[in-house]
């Protein structure tokens, strides 16, 4: 929700439609493993990991070609003027934002929840979420907190005036539990800059204590419409700091202490909890305009309140992410400069230290580049021009890298050949990048080398608006597609196909532990032979059969990786050793109904 204009008088700018239109998941969060139907609560744990741009799930080595579930969910204008933020998911449930007119000719945002198996419509509520920070919701599994953020005008002030709160919802229901307005005396009227971070009881697996990063802002009245000149004032402002409500009701418990909190900043602060820490990106005041011209990377004890130490940042810093003690975020100097930055945060976690820091790209850029992920041993970093660059977590050094190609785009004052925003995500053993036009790619993220590609959409970019947008979920062995018109398809493979075929497989190697010639060729062309030595063999038993992409229609690929052991220790002559290997196994079939066989197998990639 865009708290400074009116619902009438609403205008994308290109830049900040970019920005939005192009970050294709607005759902984010760690999901644990799932059927490819179902998505888990979201990790929010109290301690380890807390990476946005993970998803705990088995990836996709196969394009997926079938939709395994599909229904409506409302009009959420994806793109469009209407658009009243991103879709989201956490714990199973979709949830849509909706713009609907009030009397006063503003408008409220309206959640509504859906059963992401079955699309069935569980709530609708008036929430006035802040739909336009990184994740409106934020969940314990039973509970919704947010941001809520009212547009009105004030008749003292002569102009419109935001009054913004925090808020608790029954998940299950959408029953508001508590809100606190954060009223404070007039004219000052509170005002956030960060999202909300949580921190979780270990023994209640709840939401106990919400932090947000704010200040009290004197609001001051527009002169009268006759009045032709008028001194520039700035606002006052008062009790900056990090704000510390309880989870069960809401009450204000306390502040920590800002002071030097700067509020021109561009990307407001940045707070991260792992349950006995609290991570802050703070701008601070200086006697330079905005964009500020320094931050700081700060640590709080959470049983205390207390600062544990404090490093200085060039510029601005936004995305903060933490893989296991090592945290990684964007920094932007003068506005246009993007860097990546990599602390270590030591054993006692009472001080940090750069890793490395690297440019995001070579030319500076109106339109910044957020887009990253992050696992135990790389970042993955978009560049310009469409690269995309694998770097290690350790030191920064380039491992592999891949472009994508530029989109032709529709708008006067837009580059002919833009490369937008990329959204990154990784899982188990997928890199998934979404290029911001339409098209999914599956990664390797050891090589780089790409998987599959599928195309679900033609972006286009209009002067005023960006058309065939949608948000794409990873969920285990699938993708949740939700269109811009709220469309909703669950994309997977066709499991019962690839079941049937990695079957022979397995029965394949069961008449081969039992020397079942005869058996085997039940499994295999006729004429394909019999590689093994059965009088050397001992045993070769599957360690793991897993599905890749096949270059030809009807054929399937397989890696199987195996433990073999000869009698002898190793059979000698032709034959390999003992040992673990690593063999592609290649199947057809004549047609639907008839059956996988196995027609080639060989130790290289295929």
């Amino acid at each position: 929700m865009d708290t400074n204009r009116q619902s009438q008088k609403r205008v994308w700018v290109i830049a900040g439609l970019l920005v939005l239109a192009l970050s294709s998941t607005a759902i984010t969060g760690c999901q644990s493993r799932t059927d490819p139907a179902t998505v888990e609560p979201q990790n929010q744990t109290t301690s380890g990991i807390v990476n946005s741009t993970f998803v705990d799930v088995d990836g996709l080595f196969v394009t997926p070609t079938k939709v395994i579930v599909s229904y409506p969910t409302e009009n959420v204008d994806l793109g469009y003027d209407a658009c009243a933020g991103g879709p989201q998911l956490l714990d199973g449930t979709l949830y849509t934002f909706t713009y609907h007119g009030r009397s006063d000719g503003y408008d409220d945002t309206w959640t509504t929840a859906w059963d992401q198996t079955t699309g069935k419509k569980l709530w609708s509520a008036c929430t006035n979420a802040d739909t336009l920070s990184n994740a409106a919701f934020h969940s314990d599994g039973k509970h919704l907190f947010y941001v809520s953020a009212v547009l009105s005008f004030d008749s003292k002030l002569s102009r419109t005036a935001t009054s913004r709160s925090i808020a608790c919802l029954d998940k299950a229901t959408g029953a508001m539990l508590w809100k606190n307005d954060m009223t404070v005396a007039s004219p000052f009227m509170f005002q956030f800059y960060s999202d909300i971070a949580m921190h979780i009881n270990k023994q209640s697996n709840t939401i106990d204590r919400v932090y947000i990063l704010g200040e009290e802002v004197e609001q001051l009245p527009l002169p009268p419409d006759n009045q032709t000149t008028f001194l520039e004032v700035t606002p006052k402002v008062r009790n900056p700091g990090i704000y510390i409500l309880d989870g069960t009701n809401g009450k204000l418990l306390g502040r920590i202490d800002l002071p030097a909190l700067f509020t021109g900043s561009l990307y407001g602060g940045q707070l991260l909890c792992d349950g006995t820490t609290l991570y802050a990106i703070i701008s601070e005041s200086t006697e330079v305009e905005s964009p500020a011209e320094r931050s700081f990377l700060v640590a709080f004890d959470l049983t205390r309140n207390k600062m544990l130490w404090k490093e200085s940042i060039d510029g601005e810093g936004t995305d903060l992410v933490k893989q296991g003690n090592i945290l990684v975020f964007i920094h932007s100097a003068a506005s246009i400069n993007d860097w990546i930055d990599v602390w270590q945060i030591d054993a006692t976690a009472t001080s940090a230290k750069r890793l490395w820091t690297r440019k995001t790209g070579e030319s500076q850029s109106a339109y910044h580049v957020f887009s990253f992920a992050v696992d135990n041993t790389f970042v993955y970093l978009q560049g310009d021009k469409g690269t995309l660059r694998a770097l290690e977590l350790a030191n920064g050094n380039e491992a592999w890298e891949q472009r994508f190609v530029s989109y032709k785009t529709g708008g006067l004052d837009m580059p002919q050949n833009l490369y937008p925003n990329m959204t990154l995500t990784i899982t188990r053993d997928i890199l998934y990048v979404e290029d911001g036009g339409g098209l999914v790619a599956a990664l390797d993220p050891a090589t780089g080398d790409e998987f599959w590609n599928k195309r679900v959409s033609q972006v286009g970019w209009g002067q005023t608006h960006t058309a065939n947008m949608f948000v794409m979920q990873v969920v285990d062995k699938g993708l949740l597609i939700i269109a811009w018109d709220g469309n909703v398809k669950l994309w997977a493979i066709d499991a019962e196909s690839s079941a049937a075929a990695e079957k022979v497989i397995k029965e394949y190697y069961k008449c081969v532990n039992e020397k079942n010639a005869a058996g085997m060729k039940q499994y295999t062309i006729p004429g394909l032979g019999n590689p093994w030595e059965f009088d050397k063999l001992e045993y070769a038993n599957l360690i793991s059969v897993s599905e890749r992409q096949s270059r030809e229609a009807g054929m399937k690929v397989f890696v199987v990786i195996l433990d073999v052991k000869y009698k002898q220790g190793d059979a000698g002559g032709s034959v390999e050793p003992s040992g673990k290997y690593t063999w592609y196994y290649l199947l057809k079939r004549d047609n639907a109904t008839s059956p996988w066989l196995i027609c080639d197998w060989g130790g290289d990639e295929y």
